[in-house]
């Protein structure tokens, strides 16, 4: 691994010419199989540039040509941060403020030096010492002389041992690199039923719909369900396949029956009592995220004095739930399986990977009622398959 060297020449000095040309022949001679040579000028105001150009000798004919085809190189501060001004190809002039810390903790970098390019691409390379690695992260936020974060900039981060990553910043004007992969575990949360379909049209009932939210939360939690369980319920006799769900989530505080002691396991759940299930499980009872607040709109058909109307209005906060074209929610209808497991990935965040799906057929659990042009098929393959999720921009499934 090569060694990264700085070389600083110029300055405030008389002999500023002599610097300039001792500190370029000094960069010619390095030992390029062991050294990464950076030669950094500095003007006599100490202002520090860097560039293709800058170790050429020929180019310090015209300074001010130099320095416009080089890069500015500024040093953090003890808070992190520069506020640094650049001139586009068109001639505008920007002002941005960048701000570099240490992402788990939060502390700022000093002594970092930035750059800014002509196309507004900006470089930073650490000090020495600071490590980066998947275990040592680094964020770089970008604003501009409002404090207005600036999406899309493109940055490249160097560490003290050549390691490089970049990218672009966010709607937030951060970027955190290296890029980590994140993988997690995605259960089974919907079984299909013994005659091998999956009745994708079939009103769900309140002991399948149990069932689900008790299978995603004991896998979160890490506990076994019991299959057999006595419950306060009446018409849920304890061997009955769904008894250790309700159980759990009873006990959870998720549940809740037609009465205190009657459950109706095989009626058909309405959208109002599956959404009302889904907002106590998720917890999601109150003020809800403000620019979705802003999206939604009442359901016509849905009063305030609707038994579920909060629930549902906390479910269309979050974007969870769809209403129809007409403006109505139909909150009475019954609620079919294809829409629950569509509805339920949509809480969870959940996609099919549709490369891998299509490449291992053969491994998965598919249905006969549920073919690929089905507009539920991705929704189904997600629910009815446990995979391992590598996480990003969208989802893919690790064999």
């Amino acid at each position: 691994m090569k060694t990264r060297v700085a070389m600083l020449f110029g300055g405030k000095s008389v002999e500023h010419e002599v610097s300039v040309i001792s500190g370029i022949q000094a960069v010619m001679n390095m030992d390029t199989d062991k050294y990464e040579v950076i030669p950094v000028y500095m003007t006599k105001r100490n202002e520090m540039y860097i560039g293709e150009e800058i170790g050429k000798i020929e180019s310090y004919k015209n300074i001010d040509e130099l320095l416009k085809k080089s890069q500015r190189v500024i040093m953090t501060n003890e808070d992190g941060k520069v506020t640094a001004g650049y001139e586009d190809a068109d001639g505008d002039r920007w002002t941005l403020t960048i701000k570099v810390e240490h992402t788990d903790t939060g502390r700022p970098i000093p002594n970092a030096e930035v750059a800014i390019g002509k196309t507004g691409n900006i470089t930073v390379k650490l000090p020495d010492g600071t490590d980066l690695d998947k275990n040592h992260r680094v964020t770089v936020t970008v604003t501009d002389h409002k404090k207005n974060p600036q999406e899309n900039k493109n940055i490249i981060v160097k560490g003290d041992l050549s390691q490089t990553a970049k990218g672009k910043t966010d709607q937030d004007g951060k970027l955190t690199v290296p890029e980590i992969e994140e993988r997690e575990r995605h259960g089974t949360y919907i079984l299909g039923y013994t005659d091998g379909t999956f009745g994708p049209s079939r009103s769900m009932t309140r002991a399948e719909a149990a069932a689900i939210f008790a299978r995603l939360l004991a896998e979160k939690n890490g506990d076994t369900i019991s299959t057999v369980a006595n419950t306060r319920f009446t018409d849920i006799p304890a061997h009955a396949w769904y008894s250790g769900y309700a159980k759990y989530l009873n006990n959870n505080g998720v549940t809740y029956g037609k009465s205190k002691t009657i459950f109706a396991p095989d009626d058909a759940i309405t959208r109002a009592e599956f959404t009302t299930l889904a907002v106590r499980f998720f917890d999601v009872y109150g003020d809800g995220d403000a620019e979705i607040m802003e999206q939604y709109r009442d359901f016509n058909d849905v009063s305030d004095g609707y038994w579920a109307a909060t629930y549902i209005k906390a479910a269309a906060k979050h974007g969870w739930i769809n209403g129809y074209g007409d403006g109505s929610f139909r909150a009475d209808d019954e609620i079919n399986r294809a829409e629950v497991v569509t509805i339920v990935n949509r809480l969870l965040g959940r996609e099919a990977d549709a490369d891998y799906i299509a490449d291992n057929l053969r491994k998965l659990n598919t249905f006969p009622d549920v073919s690929r042009k089905h507009w539920a098929y991705y929704a189904v393959m997600e629910a009815a398959n446990t995979h391992t999720a590598i996480l990003g921009d969208s989802e893919s499934w690790s064999k």
